[in-house]
């Protein structure tokens, strides 16, 4: 004997066939939906959603505040894709089971009632629908019963990676600036394959969340021409859809929101904020240059070269800086996944010999390198020297200036040495030669009372080794109330 849930099932589809033989329930989305003006109405028309024509770029995202309508946008296109490609097996995914359950799929149910448009399994009330469908991790839009998977980010991270053999012709992934890269990554490996015709097309409705993956896909107009082509992005902000959400709620979040807060979570706006972030006194607009601008902190063969190390297992760092005036100006970094110190140094005296030889190289770096293992006689500081050993064998005995010390700061003495430098507008970045290097500092948090080294491994290690050469060679100092060093002059570069 069948289940409840499958009677259930079955008595909506015959009642939906009814409705539709009869005239009752045309599906109206095409003729009746008409998008909010502006960031809305651009995405729409970016993701074609009228259309299964091929696109040029593969993947569009819709970034803004909240309530504006990314959502429902968000819905408007899945369904478009079930019903003008039924065949083409699609998905929908949020960043939680919580956000996928109480507002993704709710969203989906909510444009499905609008436009008279068939969703299986059905419930009376919206939310039941949506946690059912949540639930069964599928559902069936259309009349043609276009088959959908709905699973959260989590089925493609971790060990087991539940999702990582579905294929799929399209996705809507909602709010995934809060998803892992690698959960995004797997799904855009699993996309473009399986039944249907449809070239492979994928769609994002976020809030941005700081200057992480999406901003280096999406946001970044230095990304290169090929990321943009694939990549491509509209912003709205909440604003837009002030008619639905009243001017009280508007100006409720005016209210309670911080200037950082409000660009971010209202405007739609990839910003830096500063709840949690390590190095808040870092922004790429004071603190990068680009282009033209940057040549100004290009590596001069005239003055010491400054390098500096910390040691992973994965990935190899070191950066290069030099000291002009009371600035730290790092113009080069170098982020080897898979390697170790030995191809590190390889690479650092490649470049140093074709880009000249200073008069002095001086050493900074993470003073537990000195420690040697069981399994090695040598320490990362040993092989830090012997590999650059072809450097000193050009310039004689004393080339090479150890910094750093026998034991590593406090880390937070450490950060405060480099907040201060920011804060004075006295460390500046090349960007197109230090990349990771700015990311570590937009992105690095506060886990309790440490560095979060958790939630992404790849980050703070270039940080770490810039911290441990600004600290040596400026350590932060409180300054006593009155004393002329608290009058010292801050901005631009080093004359």
């Amino acid at each position: 004997m069948a289940g409840w849930s499958a009677l259930l099932n079955l008595e909506m589809a015959t009642q939906q066939a009814l409705a539709m033989e009869s005239g009752e329930s045309r599906i109206t989305l095409f003729e009746d939906f008409e998008p909010n003006p502006g960031g809305q109405t651009r995405f729409l028309e970016m993701a074609n959603w009228l259309s299964v024509e091929p696109l040029q770029h593969r993947w569009a995202a819709l970034l803004g505040g909240i309530g504006g309508g990314k959502s429902y946008a968000g819905a408007i296109w899945a369904c478009s894709r079930a019903l003008l490609a039924p065949l083409s097996r699609g998905m929908i995914s949020a960043n939680s089971y919580g956000q996928l359950s109480r507002a993704t799929i709710l969203a989906l149910v909510e444009v499905c009632r609008d436009f008279n448009i068939p969703l299986e399994p059905w419930r009376d009330s919206p939310e039941d629908q949506a946690l059912a469908i949540t639930n069964c991790q599928r559902c069936y839009i259309g009349t043609d019963r276009a088959f959908v998977y709905v699973l959260s980010a989590s089925a493609f991270t971790g060990s087991t990676q539940a999702g990582r053999g579905l294929q799929i012709r399209w996705f809507w992934g909602d709010e995934f600036a809060y998803s892992p890269e690698k959960a995004f990554l797997t799904i855009d490996g699993r996309l473009g394959r399986g039944p249907g015709n449809l070239k492979g097309q994928g769609i994002l409705t976020t809030s941005p969340v700081g200057y992480n993956y999406l901003w280096d896909k999406f946001g970044d107009p230095t990304r290169s021409d090929e990321l943009k082509r694939i990549y491509q992005m509209v912003s709205m902000s909440s604003l837009e859809n002030r008619a639905y959400l009243g001017d009280d709620y508007v100006a409720s979040l005016e209210a309670n929101y911080s200037d950082e807060l409000y660009q971010q979570e209202v405007m739609g706006q990839f910003i830096n904020t500063v709840q949690g972030i390590i190095y808040k006194y870092f922004s790429r607009a004071n603190h990068c240059l680009n282009e033209e601008d940057a040549q100004l902190l290009e590596y001069d063969r005239n003055l010491p070269l400054l390098l500096t190390f910390d040691f992973n297992y994965n990935p190899a760092v070191a950066i290069a800086a030099q000291r002009r005036g009371n600035e730290i100006h790092f113009c080069k970094e170098w982020f080897l996944m898979d390697s170790d110190v030995w191809e590190l140094t390889e690479q650092i005296v490649d470049w140093v010999e074709r880009n000249g030889i200073p008069p002095e190289i001086q050493v900074f770096g993470d003073a537990t390198g000195r420690a040697r293992s069981a399994a090695s006689k040598l320490s990362s500081w040993d092989i830090v020297f012997q590999g650059l050993e072809p450097l000193v064998k050009q310039r004689g005995r004393g080339y090479l200036v150890r910094k750093f010390a026998d034991s590593n700061p406090y880390v937070v003495n450490r950060i405060h040495s480099v907040n201060q430098l920011f804060r004075q507008s006295r460390c500046f970045v090349h960007f197109a030669n230090c990349q990771n290097l700015v990311k570590d500092f937009e992105q690095v948090t506060w886990n309790e009372e440490s560095i979060n080294k958790s939630d992404n491994p790849l980050l703070s290690h270039l940080s770490d080794a810039a911290g441990y050469l600004i600290h040596t060679i400026y350590p932060f100092k409180k300054m006593e109330r009155g004393s002329n060093a608290s009058k010292r002059k801050t901005g631009g570069l080093a004359a």
